[in-house]
């Protein structure tokens, strides 16, 4: 008889390094990205801020290789990268359960990460939950689980929170930050919310007409309280004004 899968374990990965060298992109005449440079490091945070139409998405759809682009754009050593991208609307398929959703895409041996990853989210229990018996913050929760049990090097998130309350909001703050922790994977995040830049991440990039224009390091532990990034909150404001 073979053994149940053991749900246990983080579901890590590696993270990857992203350099990025006089990277251009541009919709017909419309330049969106101008010679943007940037290098993360493996398993680094990073926050995209700034003004509507500044590139924070094209950027984000370049590095999942959605969007053409000139210039220098490496991911990683070489080696196959497993990316998984996360966007605001949750995108559950409506005749599948949360399980289901979750598990989309994974081989059949590996589907048992997808129960670990509803286990990590806090939605053990609700596995054969359809998405219309979910809360918005539930399905999001799902769309996370989704994402992380790929087991992703790089996760790129794209104002995952944005159409959250703000209590709800708060709670997946506080649930991205440690499985964050957790997995390693190096993060880029989309974000109009400046607290949750600089709560969640470690690094916080401001983006103006397809330039960056402030790299912000943020040299505080994890996890972090509203109090702890109130001064750095009131720095990025002014920039953007």
């Amino acid at each position: 008889m073979t053994a149940a899968p053991v749900l246990s374990g983080p579901l890590t990965a590696a993270g990857v390094a992203i350099d990025l060298r006089d990277l251009n992109a541009a919709y017909g005449e419309r330049v969106i990205l101008r010679d943007l440079t940037l290098s993360v490091a493996p398993g680094e945070r990073v926050a995209l801020v700034g003004a509507s139409g500044g590139g924070k998405t094209t950027l984000l759809r370049a590095l999942a290789g959605l969007t053409p682009t000139r210039g220098t754009l490496r991911i990683g050593s070489g080696a196959p990268v497993r990316t998984r991208v996360m966007f605001q609307e949750d995108r559950l398929l409506p005749w599948l359960g949360a399980l289901g959703n979750v598990a989309l895409g994974l081989p059949r041996p590996d589907r048992f990460r997808a129960a670990r990853a509803l286990q990590d989210v806090g939605l053990a229990g609700r596995e054969r939950a359809y998405p219309h018996e979910l809360s918005g913050g539930q399905r999001q929760r799902v769309a996370l689980a989704r994402a992380l049990a790929h087991r992703p090097d790089l996760l790129l998130l794209d104002e995952p929170f944005g159409a959250l309350d703000a209590l709800t909001r708060a709670d997946m703050h506080a649930l991205l930050d440690t499985l964050l922790t957790d997995t390693g994977a190096t993060t880029l995040l989309v974000t109009h919310d400046l607290e949750e830049a600089l709560k969640l991440t470690d690094r916080v990039l401001l983006l103006a007409d397809g330039r960056i224009v402030e790299d912000l390091r943020v040299p505080l532990p994890h996890p972090r309280r509203r109090a702890d990034v109130e001064d750095l909150r009131t720095h990025l404001e002014l920039l953007l004004h």
